[in-house]
């Protein structure tokens, strides 16, 4: 109640939106692989969603575990998409 006391200072905040929502497949995905598929063939494709705001669109990268990635039965390739 003392008009003495009283002060008013500016103050900036600024919000630093990392990542509010983490990156996710777009859908569940139940994969069968066929005795006779053939090398080199495409089992699956996958897509990945992030509903967060990207200016510049989501990217995303896929690997293999380190374990997996050593038996030449499984290879994942990005198809740029």
């Amino acid at each position: 109640d003392n008009p003495g006391l009283v002060s008013h200072v500016p103050v900036d905040v600024r919000i630093l939106d990392i990542n509010d929502n983490p990156p996710e497949l777009a859908r569940e995905y139940d994969v069968i692989v066929c005795e006779n598929a053939k090398p080199g063939q495409v089992i699956q494709t996958i897509t990945a969603i992030d509903k967060d705001n990207s200016a510049n669109g989501a990217r995303f990268h896929f690997s293999l575990d380190e374990g997996i990635s050593l038996n030449p039965n499984f290879t994942l390739r990005d198809n740029e998409g």
